[in-house]
């Protein structure tokens, strides 16, 4: 484990949390209100229009200005990926900010740094990536858990409803990158300060799931976030669990676009074959990746020289 001196842990890590989904907030309603404003103008004018001459009824008010702001509402739902994919972008800033900090504070602590995985390496989490997205998609159709979920379907409707474009730069490499640093870059780095690779593994994952609004994707984002805290372990490097998060979210938009999902379901063979082949590839890559040594640099810090195991 590293050993960083903070004066206060817990807002150590609950301070860059709270500013993301603060920054988020901040960025989609500022987003919303521009899209709803004329709208608004419009909707109170009617409400006023409908009141001048007679006794107000709320109801009928009320309907007034829901019927006025449908529009808006649509645009809204629209543009959710342009507005969720902006709002990511600022929370960048913030957390990029954090992990360059961060690094600085582990080199003036004397703590050594991972030594990271060559590029040959990365091959594993490309085969990873690609694998895993579909074998992932083809799992919860055949065991239908995303049918009975109505907020997963209704997130999904709404997300690929967007231009492919937008999809593959907002879904596909911004929002994974800002979760990335967020969630492994900022928590679970910090966790690991005080703990061992099971506990922040577990703890940032939880944070992550709780982002998702719908069971499928909590369950799906929980598993996977543990999957990223190992990759980062492994790779001693950030971008190898923003590779794979990037490659499992562009495949999933590329592969929907194609119609590759949609051809695979038409057939149980399919299907079924698709899953069980994309589960023993990631098997085998996993045990790939497992078999990569931790090396850990030569230490500066003799205090340190017995954290040199992931799981301590």
């Amino acid at each position: 484990m590293n050993r960083v001196y903070r004066k206060s842990p817990f807002w150590s890590l609950a301070g860059p949390f709270l500013g993301y989904l603060g920054i988020q907030f901040a960025v989609q309603f500022i987003a919303q209100s521009v899209l709803e404003m004329p709208y608004l103008l419009r909707a109170y004018g009617e409400m006023f229009r409908s009141s001048r001459n007679t006794a107000p009824d709320i109801q009928e008010l009320w309907s007034v200005y829901f019927q006025t702001m449908e529009p808006a509402f649509e645009a809204i739902a629209r543009h959710q990926v342009e507005i969720v994919t902006i709002s990511a972008l600022c929370t960048i800033i913030l957390t990029g900010i954090l992990f360059a900090r961060d690094r600085k504070l582990e080199q003036k602590a004397g703590i050594a740094a991972a030594e990271k995985a060559p590029v040959s390496k990365y091959w594993t989490v490309v085969v990873f990536g690609i694998a895993g997205c579909i074998a992932a998609t083809c799992l919860m159709a055949m065991v239908q858990l995303a049918f009975y979920d109505e907020q997963y379907q209704q997130t999904a409707q709404i997300t690929y409803s967007a231009g492919l474009l937008v999809q593959v730069i907002g879904l596909g490499i911004v929002i994974p990158t800002a979760e990335e640093l967020m969630f492994r870059g900022i928590l679970y780095k910090r966790f690991r300060e005080r703990q061992g690779f099971w506990y922040s593994a577990l703890w940032s994952s939880l944070l992550f799931s709780l982002m998702h609004s719908n069971t499928t994707q909590m369950i799906y984002t929980f598993l996977l976030g543990v999957l990223l805290s190992y990759l980062y372990e492994k790779f001693g490097s950030f971008r190898a669990p923003a590779a794979l998060h990037i490659l499992l979210n562009t495949g999933s938009v590329v592969f929907t676009e194609l119609g590759v999902f949609r051809w695979l379901a038409g057939s149980p063979a399919r299907i079924a074959g698709a899953v069980i082949a994309g589960t023993f590839l990631c098997s085998v890559m996993f045990v790939q990746i497992q078999k990569m040594p931790v090396k850990i640099k030569a230490q500066q810090n003799a205090d340190n020289a017995d954290r040199t195991d992931m799981f301590s």
